[in-house]
Parts: structure tokens; C-alpha cells; sequence
């Protein structure tokens, strides 16, 4: 059966959720189907996030919803004009409860449409999705994952996949993360000796910075790290940085071409290694590294 809904009945309706979440599909999947089985009843937005936004996202809403936010667990969150209902769960009983609406749909199959979607990410053509292993004073600490935005910077991006995902030489696999900076960065990307003297592109020499499109607005971004002192712009070769904050300072100076979508208590624990003149005291090293789409 078909229903009409006056416009002054509609229901703005809000769905955040992790791209990875079951519920999220299976929310996304039910606003579609009212939308078809009760078309103007609601007014719909629907967030697909990566894991970094969706802990931004809820540091946001903590201070917004106060004690209604704290503790929550799922990985989809659902407001009907402007008032949080809850998780997935919570969602579907309110449609039953205002639409009658019922799914016998099984949990395998939102499973299989939250790989799908993960899936389709990857192999965004706009962008790459690839993963740092780090290893401290030989304990594994974690996995960071980076999507670089290859539509924006498309020649530091190759530079650096080569660097870190090449099948012939990985050359920045099991060298040093050589520099730490309280409030400002992780630093590495020497393959030479791990000293920090040391920054060649993947062809040798140096390369140019290529645009300052990309904002240091946000902790977990990447970037270029240039020979400062002498040389200064157009200076790039291999190493790196990832901030532990935003730095609008370096947006002119240092070339950005990604951020971390998954792994940010990774950076927290990096961000706390204890260090001696900017260099940690036991060894950081970047383990391996590849393309994500490979490794899955």
C-alpha cells in the first residue's frame, strides 16, 4: 500500500553511522523504503562516515546531547526532528511504531551490503586507501589507515604510494618514525638510515610542492615534509608527517595529500611515546605498509 503525506506532517529525519555498521545500512535501507511505501512523510539526510569522523562526530554531539551521548556504542545514530531516537535498533521500532513498518531482513544480509559499501570506498577512483603497521621498542602498537587524495595532489600521492606500496621495494617499510613533536607531529619517511638527513622521492631527487589545496584542519593529516633549512619549497622527497592536531600554520609551507580514517588511538599512543630531544627513546618503526585493498 501506497501513502501521501501532507509537506507540513513531514518528519526531518538524520542517520550518522560508521560505513563499516550493519544498523547503518539497515537504517538507510528502511528510510528508502518509506520513502517509496510513504512518499513525503519524511525529509531525509544520511552521513556515511569513516571511523575518525564518526569519533569526531561524537565528540561533537557529547557536548550538543550531553548525558544522552555518553557511553554510546553502536556505530549509527538517529535523530527524527532534531531528538536523538538512538542506535539502529531504537530506529526500526520507532518506524514500526509510526508506520507499521516490519524487516524480516537477516543480519547477513546487511553484513554483506556494509562490505559492499566498504568495499566501493577503496576503490573510490578519486582517492587511495592505504595502512601503516607500527611496531615500538618491538611490540606491535596498530594499524593506521590514510585515504590520499590523489584527485587533489595526484603526483604526491603516486610519489608516496610507490614509496610505501610498491610489490618491487617498499622502501619506506621498517624504517624509523624518527621524530616526535608534542602538540605537533610524528615524523619519518627516511629509508636511508632513519636519521632524519635523509629525503628522496621514489625516483630520486626532489620534487615540487604541488599545491596547498589540502588543509591541515584536523588531527590525523598527512603530509610532505619538506628540507626546511636550506633548501625550503619544492623540497619533497620521502619524508613525512602526521599532526596530532590542526596546524593552519603549515598550510602554506607543507604540501597535505590525505588523513587517517581508521586508527586514531594508534596516534594517541604515538603522540604519548616518551622522547629525548624529539626522538623517541626506543624505536618507532613503520613495519609495513600497502595498499588496503591489497591486504583485505
Amino acid at each position: 500500500q501506497h501513502y501521501f503525506i501532507q509537506s507540513n506532517l513531514r518528519m526531518d529525519v538524520q542517520v550518522y553511522g560508521k560505513i563499516k555498521d550493519h544498523d547503518f545500512h539497515m537504517v538507510k535501507l528502511a528510510i528508502d523504503t518509506l520513502d517509496r511505501t510513504h512518499t513525503g512523510a519524511i525529509l531525509s539526510q544520511v552521513h556515511a562516515l569513516t571511523d575518525t569522523d564518526w569519533e569526531s562526530f561524537l565528540d561533537d554531539r557529547k557536548t550538543e546531547i550531553r548525558g544522552e551521548i555518553w557511553g554510546f556504542k553502536s556505530g549509527t545514530m538517529t535523530f527524527v526532528d532534531g531528538k536523538l531516537i538512538g542506535n539502529g535498533d531504537d530506529f526500526m521500532r520507532w518506524a514500526k511504531e509510526k508506520f507499521a513498518m516490519v524487516d524480516f531482513r537477516p543480519p547477513a544480509f546487511y553484513e554483506a551490503l556494509s562490505n559492499q559499501a566498504y568495499k566501493e570506498y577503496l576503490e573510490n577512483p578519486e582517492s587511495e586507501v592505504v595502512y601503516m603497521d607500527f611496531v615500538h621498542d618491538k611490540r606491535p602498537m596498530g594499524r593506521m589507515i590514510f585515504e590520499l587524495y590523489k584527485n587533489v595532489v595526484p603526483d604526491t600521492v603516486e610519489n608516496f604510494v610507490k614509496l610505501l606500496c610498491s610489490k618491487a621495494d617498499k622502501k619506506l617499510a621498517a624504517s624509523n618514525m624518527h621524530r616526535i613533536v608534542k602538540n605537533g607531529w610524528v615524523q619519518g619517511g627516511d629509508f636511508v638510515n632513519s636519521s632524519g638527513g635523509n629525503s628522496d622521492s621514489f625516483k630520486g631527487g626532489k620534487f615540487a610542492d604541488e599545491n596547498f589545496a589540502i588543509k591541515h584542519d584536523k588531527r590525523g593529516t598527512i603530509g610532505m615534509a619538506n628540507d626546511a633549512y636550506p633548501a625550503g619549497p619544492h623540497s619533497n622527497g620521502s619524508q613525512f608527517y602526521i599532526t596530532f592536531g590542526p596546524a593552519p600554520w603549515m598550510d602554506q609551507q607543507y604540501v597535505a595529500f590525505g588523513c587517517l580514517i581508521e586508527g586514531m588511538s594508534v596516534l594517541d599512543d604515538i603522540e604519548n611515546i616518551e622522547t629525548y630531544n624529539e626522538r623517541p627513546k626506543r624505536p618507532l618503526l613503520l613495519h609495513d605498509c600497502g595498499l588496503l585493498k591489497d591486504a583485505l
